[in-house]
């Protein structure tokens, strides 16, 4: 343990959960856990609004992520929407069928590449998003109220450094429980 956080920590306090220094005010990383409960906080707000978005549309919250990716491409193969969902190819499949079998979404070859299939909106996702859309923007301009332009900018691009970092620990975590149920 670093010598100021030894310093800083109170007796019977819990052990600092970082070591970063950057991470740490005064060698403690209680504010740390504040951001931390405050990110948990927010991401529970978020999956609320993305529920209730989906019951609007009748459909679940990960179908409605599903939707909401397609509307704003052109088709986008299964392996991509999972990539860019950070779900499982066999998740998205199971649920893009379902908004496939609902008429929502449909199959359709790669025009580039005639062996590759792509998802996209169909005309009744399109009406979909038109009736949700006045829905959507007086939560969401709720939702990020407090940003400005250029706070926004940086928050997408620290939610998207903060994404892969994200990705790089719940691998590490999955290893890491690998190596304690081996041993």
């Amino acid at each position: 343990m670093p010598r100021s956080m030894a310093r800083s920590r109170r007796k019977g306090a819990p052990p600092a959960t970082v070591s970063r220094s950057a991470l740490l005010v005064d060698g403690s990383d209680a504010e740390f856990r504040d951001l931390i409960h405050d990110l948990i906080a927010y991401g529970h707000r978020l999956d609320a609004c993305r529920d209730a978005f989906a019951a609007i549309a009748g459909i679940s919250g990960v179908q409605y992520e599903i939707v909401m990716l397609l509307s704003r491409a052109a088709g986008l193969s299964i392996g991509e929407v999972a990539t860019r969902l950070h779900r499982s190819g066999a998740f998205i499949t199971l649920e893009a069928n379902k908004l496939v079998a609902r008429g929502i979404l449909e199959k359709a070859s790669d025009p580039a590449d005639g062996r590759r299939v792509l998802v996209k909106c169909t005309a009744a996702a399109r009406e979909l998003l038109e009736r949700m859309a006045p829905f959507q923007r007086r939560v969401n301009d709720v939702l990020f109220e407090r940003l400005d332009a250029k706070r926004f900018r940086q928050l997408r691009l620290l939610a998207r450094d903060l994404v892969a970092s994200g990705d790089r620990a719940v691998a590490m975590l999955d290893f890491m429980l690998h190596e304690a149920r081996a041993a």
